[in-house]
């Protein structure tokens, strides 16, 4: 790539104005202390959606409400990033954000969770100038955040959580989580807990945040909003270029920004599908993308799609094994890039449509082999099973429509 992922600045930040409204009604009513009111959202995104980039956006800019700073309120925003990507933090943006804290995988590896979480609890309670004491257990922070932090008139308190559901580690951690930190400060009079994940949501316990609570997924950018993300971000913004990067990228904002640097934007598809697995650990990224390239041209898939289409990408004359296949169902599933809705399992729509578009434009003899074996799975289905043949029929004749497709976005001119 040309340049390099950009770190957060305030005047790259684009759209997402109905989440940010969402946030500051609920600091709002957080500072007139309103017996009935959200005390937790959760906002919902793909792998490059932009919920890293919010997180950091609120927590700049929720302190500098027009209706904070003319009421002599003021709003004590802490951040918790618990799973950044796998690249470097720029060091100036990280100086600059001195209310967050960066959660490093790698060092609390030989770590157990609660010391995780409790080391996360004080420094919550020292940003925040609650009672403290070195000695203190958890049970003490937890008592006296709730004492203390209730007593500050005007003073609204926001703790912001980046990637609450990739840090639950098999569900280990998540519950010390919300019983350490998500449901103290949600349960203050002041208190606000906003979130960003993705991967499978967290049945929570607490009436906090369980029932005081709001969900809403990111979606993706659309055209236009795709253009003005490109010109912030000094790249060629023109509406020809601005639909076509829509069209190979799906208007999420890391696929927008890694295809904007390419010209023509097909040429930054091969550096896509790596920077979309950046955050996999390495010994497993060529398994994870050849998974990838595997199932993406389906919608939807169970093992035994995983099966065939495997065994066809992998070009084997032995069919893969169902025990291979839930190694496979279980890799995607542990990395947040799929997920079970509906009837099967479905690859994250920002994944799968970049990857898409590479098999299409980069790759496109093995994007015709892996569309074409799945047409014959589906018509095999349809003539082997009469009572679901009306599904698989229709299966196929998607995918005949999306293989006579592959030309329709025709590869720009190298300037």
């Amino acid at each position: 790539m040309e340049k390099p992922q950009p770190a957060y600045r305030p005047e790259l930040f684009v759209n997402h104005a109905e989440e940010i409204t969402l946030v500051q009604q609920a600091v709002r009513d957080a500072l007139v202390r309103k017996s009935k009111r959200t005390r937790a959202i959760t906002f919902y995104g793909e792998r490059g959606s932009g919920k890293t980039w919010l997180a950091r956006h609120l927590s700049t800019e929720l302190p500098n409400l027009p209706d904070v700073q003319e009421q002599a309120n003021r709003v004590e925003a802490l951040t918790l990033f618990l799973a950044p990507p796998r690249v470097e933090v720029d060091a100036n943006a990280t100086q600059k954000c001195e209310h967050c804290r960066f959660f490093d995988e790698s060092a609390a590896a030989q770590q157990p969770p609660v010391k995780i979480v409790e080391e996360m609890l004080r420094w919550v309670c020292q940003q925040w100038g609650v009672a403290y004491d070195e000695q203190a257990t958890a049970a003490d922070l937890i008592y006296w955040l709730g004492r203390d932090l209730p007593r500050r008139n005007n003073v609204a308190y926001v703790l912001i959580v980046d990637s609450v559901f990739e840090f639950g580690k098999g569900n280990e951690r998540l519950p010390l989580l919300e019983d350490h930190l998500l449901t103290p400060v949600a349960s203050l009079d002041n208190g606000l807990v906003v979130m960003t994940g993705r991967g499978a949501p967290f049945p929570w316990r607490s009436v906090p945040l369980r029932q005081e609570s709001l969900e809403k997924v990111l979606p993706p950018f659309h055209a236009q909003d795709v253009g003005e993300q490109l010109a912030r971000s000094a790249l060629l913004a023109d509406s020809a270029r601005a639909e076509r990067i829509h069209a190979l990228g799906g208007g999420y904002p890391l696929n927008t920004y890694v295809l904007g640097q390419a010209d023509p934007p097909e040429a930054g598809l091969e550096e896509l599908v790596d920077v979309l697995l950046d955050f996999v650990q390495s010994d497993v990224q060529w398994s994870v993308r050849e998974a990838l390239e595997a199932l993406c041209v389906l919608d939807c898939f169970r093992e035994r799609e995983i099966v065939i289409m495997m065994t066809a990408h992998r070009r084997d004359t032995a069919e893969l094994s169902m025990e291979a296949a839930r190694g496979v169902r279980d890799l995607l599933l542990d990395n947040y890039l799929m997920r079970w809705q509906g009837d099967g399992y479905v690859i994250n729509e920002s994944v799968r449509v970049a990857y898409r578009s590479y098999l299409r434009y980069r790759a496109p003899a093995r994007f015709e082999a892996m569309t074409d074996r799945a047409i014959q799975m589906y018509r095999g289905w349809a003539a082997q099973y009469p009572n679901a043949q009306t599904h698989y029929r229709r299966q196929a004749e998607q995918l005949e429509k999306l293989l006579a497709s592959a030309g329709a976005l025709a590869p720009t001119t190298v300037r």
